[in-house]
């Protein structure tokens, strides 16, 4: 039986307060992709033109998960995308600039903001890597998969959530949140990811709210203690270090994972 193990990006494999990847994850994913019955994948709220900040472990992976689930990708080959259709990304733009809201789009290699203000440049400062472009109609030129909407108030952002039935949101750490269609997630893309897989050990290791479904979905869950959703420790079945520490190798090890 072989092992498929899919990682989020964010504070999980990479630290985004030092923007370095600690030694101790470098080490553990060196090990585990030099095992023949060990499969990487990774599972991102990014898309594939935003993972230069891990650089020089991209070539451990075999499944590259986006977009929350929305593009999968099997080494270079796109073998699943979901684009959010076009009146639905209006019907989004349209409420957001209402009640005020900044609104970013999400296309396979680029994104944009409808406007600029203060809470997307507080936003952006947590999304290192990533650089907006101001264009309103960006949609029309571009697939969108994935949009944002920043604020620094969560309680804003869930109303918003409210009053657009047709998405399911996933706050960030601060400044902002993911809205993607509500079939749409981490657990959905990889599903997509192995349909063709078989006889194989799921586990999955993450931080944020857009985790959940997937610790839940793995035989092995893991929760970054650095998280600040309970539910996510909630449904996995360990806990590993903060990412602050720099233990994930000897977490792995004491559970006979490496």
């Amino acid at each position: 039986m072989k092992t498929i193990i899919f990682f989020d990006i964010d504070n999980t494999v990479y630290n985004n307060t030092l923007a370095t990847i600690p030694e101790q994850t470098k080490r553990l994913l060196l090990e585990l992709s030099k095992k023949e019955d060990v499969v990487l994948g990774l599972a991102t709220g990014r898309s594939s033109t935003k993972l230069g900040i891990i650089d020089e472990i991209l070539p451990y992976f075999t499944y590259l998960v986006l977009l929350n689930g929305s593009v999968v990708f099997k080494n270079k080959d796109v073998i699943f995308e979901s684009p959010i259709e076009t009146k639905d990304v209006v019907d989004m733009l349209s409420i957001s600039e209402k009640n005020h809201f900044s609104v970013g789009m999400v296309g396979m290699k680029d994104e944009a903001v409808n406007y600029w203000d203060e809470h997307v440049s507080e936003g952006m400062k947590l999304l290192r890597g990533i650089t907006l472009k101001v264009d309103p109609k960006f949609y029309l030129n571009h697939k969108i998969y994935q949009l944002w909407l920043f604020s620094n108030r969560e309680d804003a952002i869930l109303n918003m959530a409210q009053v657009l039935p047709n998405f399911r949101v996933y706050p960030w750490h601060h400044g902002g949140a993911d809205f993607v269609y509500p079939h749409i997630n981490k657990s959905f893309g990889i599903k997509k990811a192995l349909e063709n897989e078989v006889d194989y050990r799921l586990i999955c290791v993450g931080d944020g709210a857009n985790d959940i479904q997937m610790i839940e979905m793995a035989d092995i869950g893991i929760a970054m203690q650095n998280t600040r959703f309970n539910e996510l420790k909630e449904k996995a079945d360990h806990v590993a270090p903060h990412i602050m520490d720099d233990q994930l190798y000897d977490f792995f090890k004491s559970l006979g994972l490496i």
